[in-house]
């Protein structure tokens, strides 16, 4: 059986319907928007997607994206997975939310 005919599969949303979410996500601060510091593909064990908020299906590709700060006396590590789709909506809103202003010339 295919995976396009398994009836627990559910079509993910469009591309302007996943970027909103992904700009949700960004303002509200469940997701950041600088560049991750390591970024890795797997296969899930049933993570939440960070973008969207459904889960990564076990065994369905994700990204892990790895963001780490030091200071002198601590570092800190925050980790967040995506489905596929929703990485790359996420990278766009992030370029986007995170741009500085644009003013026309005059």
């Amino acid at each position: 059986m295919d995976g396009h005919s398994d009836p627990r599969r559910t079509a993910m949303p469009d591309e302007p319907i996943l970027r909103a979410k992904a700009r949700e996500a960004i303002l509200n601060g469940r997701l950041p928007t600088t560049r991750p510091s390591r970024m890795f593909c797997s296969l899930s064990v049933g993570e939440t997607c960070a973008a969207c908020g459904d889960p990564v299906t076990r065994g369905e590709m994700k990204f892990e994206l790895v963001f780490q700060r030091w200071s002198k006396w601590w570092s800190e590590i925050r980790r967040y997975h995506l489905h596929p789709r929703c990485f790359t909506a996420w990278d766009f809103e992030r370029i986007e939310v995170g741009a500085p202003e644009r003013r026309p010339s005059t």
